[in-house]
């Protein structure tokens, strides 16, 4: 009796430990998710720049430029005025190269934090009261779009 309890107690704890051990198995199509954006100030209250940053997670781990003159990744400029909402992609477009983020990995699932500097100031159109936001997605190594996200509005 007591050799059986013994037994199902070895059983059941590597049972326990076999289900703690992770593998992510993360889609080829980049995935983020919108983590923060926020808004710096000079001692004057102006305007100087902001933040943008957001969580990845990419499966074959070929997020990010081996040429580091190819834009992969890309944030726009919106305004919402009422019920009406429009994209500035003219106004300053912010293009950004994110670096090879897997150079040398064994393992391709990749996960991460990823943070853009916007400066100078991010706000466009002062004439207006209306509330900005912005939005990102990027574009892997073999085409695949990730998903957009976006930060909450933000009035100005």
């Amino acid at each position: 009796m007591i050799l059986k309890a013994k037994i199902l107690l070895i059983i059941g704890s590597a049972t326990v430990l076999l289900g703690c051990i992770k593998d992510d198995n993360f889609d080829v199509v980049p995935i983020l998710n919108f983590e923060e954006y926020t808004v710096y100030s000079d001692n004057e209250n102006n305007v100087d720049s902001a933040l943008f940053k957001f969580l990845f997670t990419d499966g074959d781990g070929d997020l990010g430029s081996i040429d580091s003159t190819e834009f992969n990744c890309f944030l726009l400029y919106e305004e919402k005025n009422g019920d009406s909402t429009a994209t500035f992609s003219e106004i300053m477009p912010r293009e950004y190269s994110l670096p090879n983020l897997t150079p040398n990995a064994q393992d391709k699932n990749i996960e991460g934090s990823i943070s853009l500097i916007l400066k100078p100031a991010p706000i466009y159109n002062f004439s207006s009261d209306s509330a900005y936001r912005y939005s990102c997605y990027v574009v892997d190594r073999a085409g695949n779009k990730s998903n957009t996200i976006s930060s909450d509005w933000t009035k100005k």
